[in-house]
């Protein structure tokens, strides 16, 4: 890969661009927007992806809205804008209000059934053939002249017809790689782009179990009977195999198991199985408002079978290839109160940089950034995206920042860790929040396990410091909401929740703790595939891993060039790679050689502006 650091650099001008630039927004444009739109001006014609890293606060956006409302204005078609989350979404449209927006199938009610909220995903729709609310893709039209139109299917419609649109991640992925809803786009504009790999990881992960299966059967049963009892087939062998490993440890199949799971599959006449179950839907024979649910499983099942059949495939290694996936068991020994669960298979996707470059435009123009790359070539590994890398200085002032190891905290790795711990060292960022309080200085804190939050959170309770939280039916967007509204002192959540995607500028949290690294568990069955895949190399991607969560976390309370910031990180675990991890524009904030205490001190004396008395 070549990996470049743009410094202060003055090449050929981007006129063309330049006169699509949302100047109404941004009447002084960033140098980082102009050096990127540079970078993109000479490379758009190489036919390979442009790879920014570039600050927060840099304008992202503006950069890849100029770029395709430029290629708009040339007619070019089509153009997709997209973000990992639905939030993103939405900053976008409200950033450019002439996009067009399309969001997934559970974002829309369903028209099918009008005296229920049900949405799109919650609704069998493949299987409503005589729904007349179906809108034609093509001419716009209802099935039925003047019923409303479908929701979700308007969406899609005006969305193809639009100039530029704006989606999710996940939206992109099944739309382009499934069901071929769009040409392959003239331009394709990937934002937050380190996450891409989790997010399509995730959409192409799932789980099989013994509860929906047998649901499943029992509704073949009264259409197919020779269809039921190839589905059952599958059960057997799925429950055979899973009582082969421990109870209640999630448990890596080995490839002879998985080569007989496909073969009970493979019995199952899937086209069939789709004629007799819409026919029976049509001729009243399945009550589609008992059954919806069951409808709706058994669709996914039926319809995406073809897919679960891929998955399995591509958890074998070939003389071509190693694996791509991995699968794995789980069972109770005995069905647990109020469970319907007790086997199931899980499928995660894993190596998915091929896919991700099968979904990138072969002859179009990909432009790709992050506030958080680091490591290009790493990055091209677990994306797929290799082409021209740039990474950009920042104008944050960076006396403004501090990035602080206290020297005197423990190393926290499971095999180093002292008695007490993490408990101590929680006690310890407890101490410190309310010290902070006291100064009238909020905090996020951010923990790896919902172990680790509990007994922050019973901590802070003791301490009586305003913790606010998610949990007991509050979700982690809520709690973080309460907390920007001015509720508590300290807001807790774990990575995975608030180690990105919240934002906390203008003094809401500017003091961030980051108890440990969140490295794999070792029993993880994600963790053994990848020590069998990878072996020592292993830790090359983990440690890239974890330089992204530390420097996601860092950004959470730094979003522009007025904000102050100091994030903490508390294991020693972090001296091996944060200081490392960094930009080169922001190496003068970081300090290792104070203790505990001091860094409170510091970060006091940052936020304030003054000197601190001891």
């Amino acid at each position: 890969m070549n990996q470049l650091h743009h410094q202060n650099h003055q090449g050929e001008q981007s006129p063309e661009l330049l006169a699509h630039f949302p100047w109404e927004q941004y009447p002084n444009i960033h140098p980082n927007q102009m050096q990127g739109l540079e970078v993109i001006a000479r490379h758009q014609d190489e036919g390979q992806p442009i790879i920014l890293e570039l600050p927060t606060g840099s304008g992202k956006t503006a950069i890849g809205y100029t770029v395709l409302k430029r290629a708009a204005d040339l007619g070019k078609k089509p153009l997709f804008y997209i973000v990992p989350t639905k939030t993103l979404v939405d900053q976008v449209k409200s950033l450019h209000p002439e996009v067009t927006v399309v969001y997934g199938r559970n974002e829309y009610l369903c028209s099918y059934f009008p005296d229920k909220e049900f949405t799109a995903e919650e609704i069998p729709c493949m299987m409503l053939s005589d729904c007349p609310h179906r809108v034609d893709q093509e001419t716009g039209q209802t099935k039925v002249p003047g019923e409303t139109p479908c929701p979700y299917l308007w969406a899609k419609y005006q969305a193809k017809h639009a100039e530029i649109v704006v989606c999710t991640m996940a939206f992109y992925l099944y739309t382009q790689l499934y069901t071929r809803e769009w040409d392959e786009p003239a331009v394709l504009i990937i934002d937050e782009a380190h996450r891409i790999a989790q997010v399509v990881r995730n959409a192409l992960s799932f789980e099989i179990t013994d509860a929906h299966i047998r649901t499943a059967i029992k509704l073949l049963q009264g259409v197919d009977l020779d269809e039921a009892l190839g589905l059952q087939k599958f059960l057997d062998t799925m429950i055979k195999i899973a009582r082969s490993k421990p109870s209640k440890r999630p448990t890596l199949l080995e490839d002879e198991e998985i080569q007989e799971l496909m073969s009970t599959l493979l019995q199952i006449d899937l086209r069939s199985l789709k004629y007799k179950i819409g026919e029976a839907v049509e001729r009243g024979l399945i009550d589609t408002n008992e059954n919806m649910e069951t409808l709706r499983r058994l669709e996914k099942g039926v319809y995406e079978l073809g897919r679960y059949l891929k998955a399995f495939e591509y958890s074998l290694s070939t003389d071509r290839r190693q694996a791509l996936n991995y699968t794995y068991g789980f069972y109770n020994e005995e069905l647990d109160e109020g469970k319907r669960v007790q086997h199931k298979l899980v499928i995660k996707a894993y190596y998915v940089g091929p896919l991700i470059r099968k979904l990138l435009p072969s002859s179009g123009l990909t432009v790709a950034y992050s506030a958080t790359i680091s490591n290009a070539e790493i990055f091209g590994f677990e994306t797929g995206i290799k082409g021209k890398f740039y990474s950009f200085p920042s104008d944050f002032p960076v006396a403004n920042a501090r990035i602080l190891i206290p020297k005197d905290t423990p190393d926290l790795s499971v095999k180093n860790r002292g008695k007490g711990e993490p408990e101590g060292s929680l006690r310890q960022m407890a101490t410190s929040c309310k010290q902070l309080a006291e100064k009238g200085i909020r905090s996020l804190v951010v923990v790896v396990s919902d172990a680790e939050r509990a007994m922050f959170l019973n901590l802070c309770a003791k301490k009586g410091i305003r913790a606010i939280s998610y949990g007991n039916g509050v979700p982690p967007k809520k709690a973080a909401m309460k907390f920007k509204d001015g509720e508590g002192d300290v807001l807790v959540g774990t990575v995975a929740n608030y180690g990105e995607g919240i934002d906390l500028p203008r003094s809401l949290a500017p003091v961030i703790f980051f108890l440990r690294p969140s490295y794999p568990s070792p029993y993880d069955p994600g963790t053994l595939f990848e020590e069998k895949r990878f072996r020592n190399q292993r830790w090359s991607v983990w440690l890239w891993r974890a330089m992204m969560d530390a420097l996601q976390v860092r950004g959470r309370n730094i979003r522009s060039a007025e904000d102050v910031g100091v994030t903490i990180f508390v294991s020693q675990q972090f001296r091996r790679f944060v200081f490392a991890s960094l930009p080169k524009w922001l190496e003068e904030a970081y300090r290792s050689d104070l203790t505990l205490k001091e860094c409170i001190s510091e970060a006091v004396r940052v936020i304030q502006g003054k000197e601190v008395v001891s």
